[in-house]
């Protein structure tokens, strides 16, 4: 949603909230996508004057991460707590000089989905679980070690994986 603040910056002391609807159903990176299951942002803009408005944003998004062991979707929940002043005085060039990292800002254009992806993106996990204790997946036949255990520890190898088995156990010996 893009938030024109031409209007309010002509506002002594004025004041606007907007609540935000995420346009995308999912959030985006180079290597993942998870499902956006539940969204509630407000943004809140105040004019300070001399063309410095006051930034808030509050809320929270839910995404659906798979858990890192087992695979079981998580639903994750980021909240967004955020304040900043805006000064719409400083030029693009002195912003880029500055490494100013407002690039959901042009001129007078506040792009709320530009800035809630940037928060969502610095708030991921480093590591999802569905629970302390996961088990995770067995490593042979893939079975969800949290439902039960499989057949796969009882399992004889064949001839060909008992010999790889055999070089495996020699080093690990060392």
């Amino acid at each position: 949603m893009l938030i024109d603040l031409y209007d309010l910056l002509q506002e002594e002391d004025g004041v606007r909230n907007y609540p935000v609807e995420l346009e995308a159903k999912e959030f985006k990176t180079k290597k993942s996508r998870y499902p956006i299951s539940d969204s509630d942002i407000k943004l809140s803009f105040r004019n300070k004057g001399k063309k410095h408005i006051d930034f808030k944003c509050v809320g929270k998004v839910t995404l659906i991460i798979p858990c890192d062991k087992c695979l079981e979707p998580v639903p994750y929940e980021i909240n967004i707590d955020y304040f900043k002043d805006l000064d719409m005085n400083k030029s693009s060039e002195e912003k880029i000089a500055e490494l100013d990292e407002e690039v959901y800002l042009e001129g007078t254009k506040f792009d709320s989905d530009v800035f809630v992806y940037n928060e969502i993106l610095v708030s991921l996990p480093m590591k999802v679980l569905c629970k302390e204790d996961c088990k995770g997946i067995c490593n042979r036949c893939g079975a969800n070690l949290n439902m039960g255990s499989c057949k796969c520890d009882n399992a004889e190898p064949g001839t060909g994986m008992s010999k790889i088995l055999d070089v495996f156990n020699q080093f690990k010996e060392v």
